[in-house]
């Protein structure tokens, strides 16, 4: 179970993986799925008829990259055929109350409203623990619970036929689970042991500390022995077992700096780990999603010759910024091709002006109204119209093909009014230019892209378009300008006045999400491009789905249930039901 080695299964997992997709796309065709896996296995598959049953087996407090890294023989052992992840994240306010009821119930807070370590106020009557639904399934199954914890066997244990507490002794919990298991009637056994966690409580949550690996090292040997009795069973070739080994959450432990990415993943606390085993599956390894150098994904629209975003003027007059008031604008370019208005064959003959963002009859040539434009000589970009003179930026060259946060405030200071660009957050005119009384409004369209004569054959991206009508603290662009969406967190959210992330995917517009609703129409023959770029200068937010990305412990009853054969389209549950990749071809 070393890290490196798992990554190596990965990659072979990887191609059984997608045999078994196509295994499951054949059974579809004669199988019954109505919105829920169901992975047991039926009279008229080739193997014949096995009865499903579970073995379900929680450790408390046991952290899923110690796991991971301790090689405890008999989850080592069992990982061979088995989907897992060492890389679990439990609920962020970290009770153990809340955590253990996800896993029981498949539900989430908000409704189990679990959320205190009394268990007050919870709603488990209207969200119980997976055995009722199996109860009403097949009221002839035997449910077992055995718990070191008094709390979880008298909160979270209901349609027990057994429910037995042992009160802080692990070793009782193991005698109990494998006399279970050597009776012909087991079914479906629950057991949680909490060792590690008094262990870790007691003398630290790693690796490193001999108390709490030893803890781990006794219960591997607890479950080694379930897991034997278990195969032991006199009618074991005719019983279908899921086998589940997880962790409720890990425990606090200090994180070198340089592996805290700031993200959920780097809380002790929250790293939980889970392995389903059966042993018809084959090795699965969900690795720790990449969240520190996560790229720019969306999709947007190449903005070239005709194909721009045009907003009439009767709306673009909210973007004219008059003689007073303050405002700031910025937006995302990624330039794809500098305009060639001679050789086109010849990639360094550039020549000519591209403009990016307008509100001007003539971009580059007129007073009247504002303008952002690049040279394809040079890759510089300059601002024209607000100032009397132009201002050409002092940062680098816009390079082909890189992301680039560029923009303009306008800011009254000292009984004048004046105006500076930034590029990626920096300013970049060596002093503001006084713009007091130079009123530049128009009745001109506000336009992202080409106008006819200027830049003809540039392509360009252009994102993340922002219009407040407030200047913002030079510190506060410098500190934000790598961000790629506007949050509504921002403390700035409510002075936008026009905002368009312009990576909509869909429908011909760039569409406005402040309060103004003045959307850009794109023009001509426009696509959705998708585009995934990495860059230094960007700092992506985390996709909303990242820490379910990887099975957690609120996804293990969607799994029971399926493994159950249990219809679970109206339980409403939240958590996500995990495509086991079998190392045969039966059903």
């Amino acid at each position: 179970m070393k890290i490196h080695r798992l990554y190596q299964k990965y990659q072979s997992g990887l191609k059984m993986f997608l045999m078994g997709m196509g295994l499951l796309t054949m059974l579809s065709c004669n199988k019954d799925f109505d919105n829920r896996l169901d992975l047991t296995l039926k009279p008229d598959s080739l193997a014949g008829y096995k009865a499903p049953k579970i073995l379900y087996i929680i450790v408390d407090g046991a952290r899923g990259t110690v796991i991971n890294t301790i090689q405890a023989p008999n989850l080592t052992a069992i990982s061979e055929n088995a989907l897992q992840t060492f890389n679990g994240v439990s609920d962020e306010n970290g009770l153990s109350a809340t955590s253990w009821a996800d896993m029981l119930t498949g539900f989430n807070k908000i409704k189990h409203k679990v959320t205190k370590a009394d268990f007050s106020g919870n709603n488990l009557t209207n969200y119980p623990m997976f055995f009722k639904q199996l109860k009403q399934n097949n009221a002839a199954l035997r449910t077992v619970a055995f718990s070191s914890t008094p709390a979880f066997s008298q909160n979270l244990v209901s349609n027990a036929d057994v429910n037995q507490n042992f009160s802080n002794d692990d070793v009782a919990v193991k005698n109990a689970l494998v006399n279970e298991l050597k009776n012909v009637r087991a079914d479906v056994v629950l057991a949680e042991f909490n060792s590690v966690d008094r262990a870790g409580q007691q003398y630290g949550y790693d690796g490193s500390v001999a108390q709490y690996s030893g803890a781990i090292l006794n219960v591997d040997t607890y479950i080694g022995e379930a897991i034997n009795t278990l195969k032991q069973r006199p009618d074991y070739e005719k019983e279908n077992w899921l086998v589940i080994v997880a962790s409720n959450q890990g425990g606090n432990f200090p994180v070198p700096p340089a592996q805290n990415d700031g993200t959920l993943f780097s809380k002790p606390l929250l790293n939980s780990f889970a392995i389903l085993y059966n042993p018809r599956f084959s090795f699965q390894y969900y690795a720790r999603p990449n969240t520190m150098e996560l790229p720019f994904e969306e999709k947007g629209v190449v903005l070239h010759g005709d194909t721009i975003a045009r907003m009439p003027a009767a709306k673009a007059a909210a973007y004219n910024f008059g003689t007073t008031g303050e405002f700031t604008v910025e937006f995302k370019l990624k330039v794809l091709r500098f305009p060639y208005l001679m050789d086109k064959s010849t990639p360094t003959n550039r020549s000519g002006n591209a403009p990016i963002l307008f509100k001007s009859a003539s971009p580059a040539n007129s007073s009247t109204g504002w303008w952002v434009i690049h040279s394809g000589v040079d890759g510089n970009w300059r601002l024209g119209g607000l100032p009397a003179s132009i201002m050409v930026s002092n940062q680098p060259p816009l390079k082909l093909n890189e992301w680039y946060t560029l923009g303009f405030k306008i800011y009254n200071q000292n009984s004048k009014r004046w105006v500076m660009i930034y590029q990626d957050g920096v300013k970049a005119y060596p002093n503001p230019v006084d713009i007091t009384n130079r009123n530049v409004n128009n009745n001109e369209d506000l336009v992202a892209g080409f106008r006819s004569g200027f830049g003809n054959t540039t392509e360009q991206i252009i994102a993340d378009i922002q219009i407040y009508n407030t200047a913002i603290p030079d510190e506060f662009i410098a500190a934000n300008a790598c961000k790629t969406a506007v949050k509504s967190s921002n403390p700035y959210y409510n002075n936008l006045i026009g905002y368009w992330p312009a990576t909509d995917g869909v429908r011909g517009i760039f569409q406005d999400k402040s309060p103004s609703k003045n959307d850009f129409a794109l023009e001509k023959s426009y696509a959705w491009v998708p585009f995934s770029d990495y860059s230094p200068k960007l700092c992506v937010d985390l996709a909303d789905d990242i820490y379910t990305r990887i099975p957690n412990g609120i996804d293990i009853p969607s799994f029971i249930y399926a493994w159950m054969n249990v219809k679970t389209i109206n339980l409403g549950l939240d958590g996500k039901t995990w495509i086991p990749v079998y190392k045969d071809v039966k059903p």
